[in-house]
Protein backbone atom coordinates (compact mmCIF):
# COMPACT_ATOMS: atom_id res chain seq x y z
CA UNK A 1 0.00 0.00 0.00
CA UNK A 2 2.94 2.51 0.03
CA UNK A 3 1.45 3.01 -3.89
CA UNK A 4 -1.13 4.79 -2.63
CA UNK A 5 0.76 6.95 -0.35
CA UNK A 6 3.36 8.05 -2.60
CA UNK A 7 3.97 11.51 -3.66
CA UNK A 8 3.52 10.50 -7.48
CA UNK A 9 0.23 8.79 -7.32
CA UNK A 10 -1.43 11.31 -5.15
CA UNK A 11 -0.11 13.92 -7.53
CA UNK A 12 -1.12 12.05 -10.26
CA UNK A 13 -4.22 11.84 -8.80
CA UNK A 14 -4.98 15.45 -8.11
CA UNK A 15 -3.81 16.18 -11.55
CA UNK A 16 -6.43 14.19 -12.85
CA UNK A 17 -8.74 14.95 -10.78
CA UNK A 18 -8.35 18.36 -11.62
CA UNK A 19 -8.60 17.98 -15.23
CA UNK A 20 -12.06 16.09 -14.66
CA UNK A 21 -13.12 18.79 -12.46
CA UNK A 22 -12.08 21.45 -15.26
CA UNK A 23 -13.96 19.46 -17.70
CA UNK A 24 -16.76 19.06 -15.61
CA UNK A 25 -16.80 22.50 -14.85
CA UNK A 26 -16.05 23.99 -18.73
CA UNK A 27 -18.85 21.39 -20.20
CA UNK A 28 -21.52 23.48 -17.41
CA UNK A 29 -20.50 26.44 -18.37
CA UNK A 30 -20.09 26.14 -21.93
CA UNK A 31 -24.39 24.36 -21.39
CA UNK A 32 -24.95 27.90 -20.13
CA UNK A 33 -23.66 29.70 -22.68
CA UNK A 34 -25.46 27.42 -25.21
CA UNK A 35 -28.66 27.84 -23.22
CA UNK A 36 -28.17 31.75 -23.46
CA UNK A 37 -27.73 31.96 -27.45
CA UNK A 38 -29.96 29.81 -27.91
CA UNK A 39 -32.34 31.98 -25.99
CA UNK A 40 -31.04 35.15 -27.68
CA UNK A 41 -31.54 33.51 -30.72
CA UNK A 42 -35.04 32.88 -29.85
CA UNK A 43 -35.62 36.08 -29.21
CA UNK A 44 -33.98 36.96 -32.48
CA UNK A 45 -36.13 34.72 -34.00
CA UNK A 46 -39.43 35.65 -32.67
CA UNK A 47 -39.15 39.15 -33.41
CA UNK A 48 -37.98 38.63 -36.80
CA UNK A 49 -41.08 35.93 -37.54
CA UNK A 50 -43.30 38.96 -35.97
CA UNK A 51 -41.82 41.56 -38.52
CA UNK A 52 -42.67 38.77 -41.07
CA UNK A 53 -46.30 38.61 -40.22
CA UNK A 54 -46.37 42.45 -39.95
CA UNK A 55 -44.88 42.54 -43.81
CA UNK A 56 -47.05 39.79 -44.78
CA UNK A 57 -50.32 41.51 -43.59
CA UNK A 58 -49.57 44.95 -45.12
CA UNK A 59 -48.83 43.15 -48.23
CA UNK A 60 -52.32 41.46 -47.53
CA UNK A 61 -53.88 44.30 -47.56
CA UNK A 62 -51.92 45.98 -50.65
CA UNK A 63 -52.54 43.17 -52.71
CA UNK A 64 -56.63 43.32 -51.35
CA UNK A 65 -56.86 46.83 -52.34
CA UNK A 66 -54.92 46.30 -55.88
CA UNK A 67 -57.20 44.10 -56.36
CA UNK A 68 -60.39 45.98 -55.93
CA UNK A 69 -58.69 48.65 -58.02
CA UNK A 70 -58.11 46.48 -60.72
CA UNK A 71 -62.05 44.97 -60.25
CA UNK A 72 -62.96 48.72 -60.37
CA UNK A 73 -61.10 49.36 -63.88
CA UNK A 74 -62.20 46.18 -65.58
CA UNK A 75 -65.95 47.19 -64.43
CA UNK A 76 -65.45 50.51 -66.06
CA UNK A 77 -63.66 49.34 -68.67
CA UNK A 78 -66.92 46.72 -69.65
CA UNK A 79 -69.10 49.60 -69.43
CA UNK A 80 -66.85 51.71 -71.53
CA UNK A 81 -67.23 49.06 -73.95
CA UNK A 82 -70.66 48.15 -74.25
CA UNK A 83 -71.49 51.62 -74.49
CA UNK A 84 -69.34 51.57 -77.77
CA UNK A 85 -70.81 48.79 -78.82
CA UNK A 86 -74.21 50.51 -78.31
CA UNK A 87 -72.88 53.47 -80.13
CA UNK A 88 -71.27 51.48 -83.16
CA UNK A 89 -74.93 50.07 -83.88
CA UNK A 90 -76.10 53.46 -83.89
CA UNK A 91 -73.69 54.49 -86.04
CA UNK A 92 -73.87 51.36 -88.64
CA UNK A 93 -77.98 52.28 -88.36
CA UNK A 94 -77.33 55.41 -89.53
CA UNK A 95 -74.69 54.74 -92.05
CA UNK A 96 -77.31 51.86 -93.45
CA UNK A 97 -80.16 54.54 -93.58
CA UNK A 98 -77.66 57.01 -95.59
CA UNK A 99 -76.48 54.29 -97.63
CA UNK A 100 -79.50 53.79 -99.12
CA UNK A 101 -80.75 57.07 -99.11
CA UNK A 102 -78.15 58.01 -101.05
CA UNK A 103 -78.33 54.71 -103.52
CA UNK A 104 -82.35 55.81 -103.90
CA UNK A 105 -80.96 59.70 -105.14
CA UNK A 106 -78.25 57.89 -107.52
CA UNK A 107 -80.57 55.47 -108.97
CA UNK A 108 -81.63 56.92 -112.62
CA UNK A 109 -85.14 57.62 -112.73
CA UNK A 110 -87.94 58.19 -114.90
CA UNK A 111 -89.30 61.37 -115.67
CA UNK A 112 -92.65 61.93 -114.31
CA UNK A 113 -94.64 64.47 -116.01
CA UNK A 114 -97.95 65.25 -113.78
CA UNK A 115 -100.70 67.22 -115.04
CA UNK A 116 -102.51 69.22 -112.88
CA UNK A 117 -106.20 67.92 -112.90
CA UNK A 118 -107.71 71.34 -113.90
CA UNK A 119 -106.18 71.93 -116.94
CA UNK A 120 -108.77 69.98 -119.15
CA UNK A 121 -112.11 68.73 -119.07
CA UNK A 122 -113.20 64.76 -119.21
CA UNK A 123 -114.74 65.71 -122.40
CA UNK A 124 -111.37 67.03 -124.14
CA UNK A 125 -109.25 64.67 -126.23
CA UNK A 126 -106.12 64.76 -125.14
CA UNK A 127 -104.58 63.08 -128.07
CA UNK A 128 -106.24 66.30 -130.13
CA UNK A 129 -104.02 69.41 -130.33
CA UNK A 130 -105.59 72.33 -131.25
CA UNK A 131 -107.72 72.58 -134.52
CA UNK A 132 -105.47 72.81 -137.13
CA UNK A 133 -106.67 73.48 -140.80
Amino acid sequence: MDFLTDYNFVTIVSVVGSAVGLFLALRADLGKRIDRVEEGLGRRIDRVEERIDRVEEGLGKRIDQVEERIARVEDRARADHQGLVAEIGKLTTAVGVLDAKIDERSAPQRLAVQELPGDYSADDDPESGPETP
